[in-house]
């Protein structure tokens, strides 16, 4: 339970809840009742006890290990070793992701937080996201500025760098092309989003139907050029014949 790891989370940082909600510009009542009555707690306030707290997201996070060192005192700064051991495991996330450990959106989020938005240190996740150009007014949408090879968009319905884009989205439905165009119009740098979208699109072997998770993200390449980021995870996916 989400729940029962933030109030795990205080008691390894040694604060009561409601000073954790204080210092990370939370409502404290909120969360206490979305905790107390086992109600959802909204992504954005599980983004912003991590960022105050110093842990990542992947804590909250069922099934996923968490590497845990004893928390510094707020007025230190990280010692040396600290910070070897962070690059370590850093290093060792990035050596399963090329022995083909499938990364989550929580690890790419991770990443884009720990290197500011910028795509540095990309060479582990750049097979597996696409990145685009800002949208701009009268695009039909969003220009690719490279796909990777094993993105869910090329996988799926082969999408590529040099599409026709008006054909490629002719095929889906207009609700969900609406709902993709929009998603871009409001990713601006340092700004992200995870969302769940459902897609249906006519394709070579028929209708197909399904849903899937999207980690959007405004980043700046190595000229700080503006660019889109999105990494996708399917949920499900159905054909019909």
């Amino acid at each position: 339970m989400i729940g029962q790891k933030v109030l795990d989370l205080c008691k390894l940082k040694g604060l009561t809840l409601r000073a954790a909600c204080q210092a990370s510009g939370l409502k404290y009542s909120t969360l206490h009742a979305q905790i107390s009555n086992h109600r959802p707690i909204p992504f954005k306030t599980i983004d912003k006890l991590s960022r105050k707290l110093n842990v990542p997201l992947s804590y909250f996070s069922e099934g996923q290990p968490l590497f845990q060192v004893n928390a510094l005192a707020t007025d230190s700064a990280p010692s040396g070793s600290m910070l070897q051991f962070e690059t370590s495991i850093n290093a060792q996330a990035k050596l399963l992701a090329e022995q083909g450990y499938s990364p989550s959106i929580d690890d790419v989020l991770d990443w884009l937080v720990h290197v500011d938005f910028q795509l540095k240190d990309f060479d582990w996740i750049k097979d597996q996201v696409d990145l685009y150009y800002p949208l701009q007014t009268d695009d039909i949408m969003a220009q690719p500025h490279s796909v990777g090879r094993e993105s869910l968009a090329a996988q799926l319905v082969g999408f590529s760098k040099d599409v026709d884009l008006k054909a490629h989205f002719d095929k889906f439905d207009a609700n969900d092309v609406a709902v993709i165009r929009l998603s871009h119009a409001a990713i601006t740098p340092q700004v992200y989003s995870v969302t769940d979208q459902a897609f249906h699109a006519q394709w070579n072997q028929g209708a197909i139907s399904g849903s899937y998770r999207k980690l959007m993200a405004g980043v700046r390449d190595e000229n700080g050029v503006p660019l889109t980021l999105v990494f996708c995870r399917l949920i499900n996916f159905n054909t019909h014949q």
